[in-house]
């Protein structure tokens, strides 16, 4: 089943099976039992009788422990391709019986845990990437062998409709190239000369630290940044019709480089992705609006740019 919303574990949701365990517990407790009938014994048939009801029993709490629990899914962080994307989920318990010994499958990897009665526990499905992109969520399954291990239960496999941004895998680092702000659309670092002090002004962000005037905030309260007169702020003009190849992704991979490059340096850059603009900017919200265009950008446009 696929959700966007809260999914919960409903009886018809549970399926159970006995294990192998179950089967050999089965079949001793039927052997006592038509010893019990052949002799006539009747301690063999009170005993045979105690395992038939501890398996019932058994049965029943290990659909127990599955049913009536919540499964949500969390925002993820994006990645760059080559990482492993994570996939955060939150699995409550709304009632007042524990939940011991689960066990979050996906893809033959299972990560075991408990959950207290009212409570929420947090689990992490981790997915390796090789490619930009969104990539969704896989399905997952929760599953259990309490209490006693002689039946397996699990869930139908859920699909949360929730998915990581997976940014262009990185170039290797190389200087940023430096070119005149003349009109010519082409990468480059805008320069101005002089460090003539001019004045403060309140911080802004994205402004660099290095200038900050600490030893003014205990009196105004506020952050000053100093002022050079002559001074303008250095900008970076990142366009994909002029980032080197062969090929879109790697174009995109060098972009995605001068972009992590500029950010760690605390220089303004903007970026132009075929008809998309993004004036410069700074700060982290602006690098990860960059990052995604460049991990959306559509594949089917490659022939404009090669």
């Amino acid at each position: 089943m696929a959700s966007g919303a809260p999914v919960v574990l409903y009886r018809r949701h549970v399926y159970m099976l006995p294990t192998g365990s179950g089967y050999l517990f089965g079949v001793s407790a039927l052997a006592m039992l038509l010893t019990a009938t052949n002799y006539g014994n009747g301690l063999a048939y009170g005993f045979s009788f105690l395992l038939i009801a501890i398996a019932v029993v058994s049965m029943l709490f290990t659909q127990r422990n599955l049913q009536g629990l919540s499964i949500s899914a969390v925002g993820t962080e994006p990645v760059f391709a080559g990482e492993h994307a994570r996939f955060p989920i939150v699995i409550s318990c709304p009632d007042t019986v524990a939940r011991l010994a689960l066990w979050l499958e996906q893809d033959g990897h299972t990560d075991e845990f408990s959950i207290d009665p009212g409570e929420s526990v947090r689990r992490s499905i981790s997915v390796p990437t090789a490619e930009r992109g969104r990539l969704p969520m896989p399905g997952v399954r929760l599953a259990s062998r309490y209490p006693l291990g002689i039946f397996f239960a699990w869930s139908r496999r859920i699909r949360m409709v929730n998915d990581c941004v997976v940014f262009p895998r990185p170039a290797p680092p190389v200087p940023i190239q430096i070119a005149d702000s003349g009109g010519s659309g082409r990468h480059g670092l805008v320069r101005r000369d002089g460090e003539d002090f001019y004045g403060f002004h309140n911080y802004q962000a994205g402004d660099s630290y290095r200038h900050i005037h600490w030893k003014s905030l205990p009196k105004s309260g506020a952050l000053q940044v100093k002022t050079f007169a002559g001074t303008q702020q250095k900008e970076l003009w990142f366009d994909l019709a002029n980032a080197p190849g062969p090929g879109l992704e790697t174009q995109l991979s060098q972009l995605c480089r001068w972009i992590i490059d500029a950010d760690s340096q605390q220089l303004r850059y903007g970026l132009r992705v075929g008809a998309t603009t993004v004036p410069p900017g700074l700060g982290s919200a602006h690098r990860t609006h960059c990052l995604t265009l460049l991990a959306l950008y559509p594949v089917d446009h490659a022939s404009d740019h090669t």
